[in-house]
């Protein structure tokens, strides 16, 4: 009898606790999701100074033999296999245009990749930031990581478990324009509208891509390019998905991939229905 007591007594506080700490959300905390993430949302008031400043373009690549200053590998206990890298590697001038300097949410994102592979995570981060569009003001902001390894989940992706997050936090799919009187709306905002933007410690793949631009999101600042991933190391190579995109299905069986269109009598009766049915646009 005094176990059951005592048992229901520390579920109490823990359930008290539990509802204090989720109705104060001035706090840094941890968001409840589904399975395991990493992904901190936090509050905050301060002027949002907009995507970087534009920097001339670069197409310097820098590789050395030994350890750089920031490497993991400078740990007499690691050895150092790879080149380390110093500088972003770019090809064919696809950058050129959109090459700017840095401010503090890309290098949070980068730093959240940094730390996800010191905690045995894939090596990318990304953050994504709420702006009051009347005042220009940071709403919040959440800093995510890459969580394939940690959940057994080949798509959660930063940018990926980033947006699934942040739409479920805020309870909206619009993440490009999210507005106060929406019934679905979660968290508090102070003006009428609001927008967010994602920065991304890597150029996101193309299913990170499809995931940011099918939340309406409209700004991407990256840093590390699909060529820095590809690097031997790293071996993120997106350039064989960008390409197979590219490719007609009949010619993807180069790749070991088989693709089929099926006519069945069935195939159109969802959209047909959804037509002409009420329902929860996205």
């Amino acid at each position: 009898m005094t176990q059951w007591i005592t048992t229901i007594s520390l579920g109490s506080i823990l359930a008290i606790t539990s509802v204090f700490w989720m109705a104060d959300d001035t706090h840094s905390k941890s968001i409840d999701a589904p399975y395991e993430v990493s992904v901190k949302h936090v509050q905050d008031d301060t002027d949002y100074e907009g995507v970087p400043q534009a920097i001339e373009s670069t197409m310097e690549f820098v590789s050395t033999n030994h350890a750089c200053d920031k490497c993991s590998s400078k740990d007499p206990a690691l050895h150092h296999k790879h080149q380390c890298q110093s500088h972003n590697f770019k090809q064919d001038n696809q950058y050129r245009g959109i090459e700017v300097g840095g401010n503090r949410w890309i290098k949070m994102a980068c730093d959240e990749a940094h730390q996800s592979v010191k905690e045995g995570g894939g090596p990318f981060g990304a953050v994504v930031v709420q702006i009051d569009d009347a005042s220009n003001k940071v709403i919040r902001f959440w800093r995510c990581r890459n969580q394939v390894t940690k959940n057994i989940d080949p798509t959660a992706h930063a940018e990926v478990s980033a947006v699934r997050t942040v739409a479920s936090e805020l309870g909206v799919f619009n993440l490009g324009n999210i507005r106060q009187d929406d019934p679905r709306l979660k968290l508090t905002q102070p003006g009428e509208t609001s927008h967010c933007e994602i920065y991304s410690s890597c150029e996101p793949c193309p299913m990170c891509y499809a995931a940011i631009r099918w939340a309406r999101i409209d700004t991407i600042v990256f840093s590390a390019t699909r060529y820095d991933a590809a690097e031997p190391g790293v071996d993120f190579s997106d350039l064989e998905l960008y390409q197979e995109l590219a490719t007609p299905y009949q010619d993807r069986a180069s790749n070991g991939l088989r693709v089929y269109q099926a006519t069945t009598k069935n195939s159109l009766d969802a959209f047909n229905l959804w037509k002409n049915t009420d329902k929860v646009a996205y």
